[in-house]
């Protein structure tokens, strides 16, 4: 999940929705509307009328639901198929439909879909009026412009860093650390950047970022480095983070461009 919910998944309520969304008990029903073809965020509907009647009226709340439920189910391999279904009994007017099954990508597979998120980013948006460009939706959300931004400054500064400090340092293992994209957009002005220079630019990062991890065979692939200094991740195990991470940004992408009257991919 996004680090910008973190001040909201700190509070009181964000704790408490964590706890109502991710269990055991829950996905096997976000699992079951998703073989029925209905939005996975429908599950919770029931207890958010019954237990959580603020929700109705707060928006961030709203999104931190769909993103918990979106953060669970990528967890357990499943794909977006779809931005918006219909949720029925309120709360929320659409919600994200999911693959019926996890499915499992190859390496092969996973720099495909890196290589390929550019032109679906751009592609997206590419009917955004300009007056448009710099809009946040309501609630916790990037604007199209700070969606480049991120995505370029996360493959330039995070993700290549990453992926070198594991083949270069097998020993000892490479700490990995995460960065507050939210702070980037603040500390980097992004709503003041250039909107063509930074598609190019998340152009240009994503190739480079590509270019990086293409050839890694099974070795490469299988070398570890540590979140944190708490979880081991093998090279392939983080790339398929930041393909969920793409998958991320891409759900919020749609999901702003419904909000903006309607545009969409």
């Amino acid at each position: 999940m996004h680090n910008r919910f973190d001040q909201f998944r700190r509070s009181a309520l964000g704790h408490q929705l964590e706890q109502l969304i991710d269990t055991p008990q829950r996905y096997l029903e976000y699992a079951a509307l998703s073989r029925a073809g209905m939005p996975a965020v429908t599950a919770i509907v029931h207890d958010l009328q019954h237990k959580f009647a603020e929700v109705a009226s707060d928006q961030t709340a709203r999104q931190f639901c769909g993103a918990m439920v979106g953060d669970v189910m990528r967890r357990h391999g499943h794909q977006l198929l779809r931005p918006r279904g219909r949720v029925p009994g309120g709360y929320f007017s659409y919600g994200a439909v999911w693959s019926p099954l996890p499915q499992q990508r190859s390496f092969a597979e996973l720099l495909a879909s890196l290589a390929a998120m550019p032109q679906r980013v751009l592609q997206r948006l590419a009917t955004l009026p300009p007056a448009r460009q710099r809009v946040r939706p309501a609630g916790i959300g990037f604007s199209a412009l700070e969606h480049l931004c991120h995505l370029r400054d996360l493959d330039d500064d995070a993700f290549r860093p990453r992926v070198r400090a594991i083949l270069e340092q097998p020993q000892p293992q490479p700490l990995l650390h995460g960065v507050n994209g939210s702070e980037w957009a603040i500390a980097r002005d992004y709503q003041a950047q250039d909107y063509a220079q930074a598609a190019s630019g998340m152009v240009r990062a994503r190739s480079e970022l590509v270019a990086l991890l293409q050839g890694c065979e099974a070795d490469a692939q299988a070398r570890i480095g540590v979140w944190e200094g708490r979880q081991r991740l093998t090279l392939a195990e983080l790339v398929a983070d930041m393909v969920a991470h793409d998958d991320t940004h891409l759900q919020e992408i749609d999901e702003l461009l419904l909000a903006l009257d309607g545009h969409h991919a």
